[in-house]
């Protein structure tokens, strides 16, 4: 279950995201006038363990930075999930919601309480239609995961092929 801040909240809380965002692997290389232009779009979600947080194959909605706890990405093999990778603080989570009508590509769930930042996958948009840098330097970053997520998931198959070559 996804709980959002108001709006209060959420503005105190931007101030600091700034000091963080730079920890985030997607945020790192972005220039700081980047990252402020992504804050005002930015809402904190909570999910309790073993809160489904998307379903592999459903409507992209939300882009995802991990801030605290655990999140378990699988992929239904007959039915079942299969773990594919854990994901932590720092982590994120979703980037198929920067693409319109994408749909996401594993399941997320949630091994533990999980806090993170969201954002929305049409407000991340519209922010990189109104600056084509911003879009460039996200879109960069992320085939930066997309790449990464690849790179786990097919040294993972080599290790299974090889245990079962044994």
């Amino acid at each position: 279950m996804v709980r959002v801040a108001g709006e209060r909240r959420a503005r105190m809380i931007r101030r600091e995201y700034v000091e963080i965002a730079r920890a985030y692997h997607l945020l790192s290389d972005l220039e700081p006038q980047f990252v402020a232009r992504l804050l005002p779009i930015a809402r904190d979600a909570i999910f309790n363990r073993d809160d489904v947080i998307f379903r592999e194959g459903a409507a992209s909605k939300s882009l995802y930075l991990i801030v605290a706890g655990s999140v378990a990405l699988e992929t239904m093999i007959d039915g079942r999930p299969s773990h594919v990778q854990t994901l932590n603080a720092g982590d994120a989570m979703g980037w198929s919601a920067f693409f319109e009508s994408s749909k996401t590509h594993f399941q997320a769930r949630a091994m533990t309480q999980v806090s993170a930042i969201a954002f929305g996958g049409g407000d991340l948009r519209a922010a990189c239609d109104d600056d084509a840098r911003l879009g460039y330097a996200l879109a960069t970053q992320l085939l930066s995961l997309v790449t990464d997520r690849l790179d786990t998931l097919r040294m993972q198959l080599t290790e299974a092929r090889s245990r079962r070559a044994s």
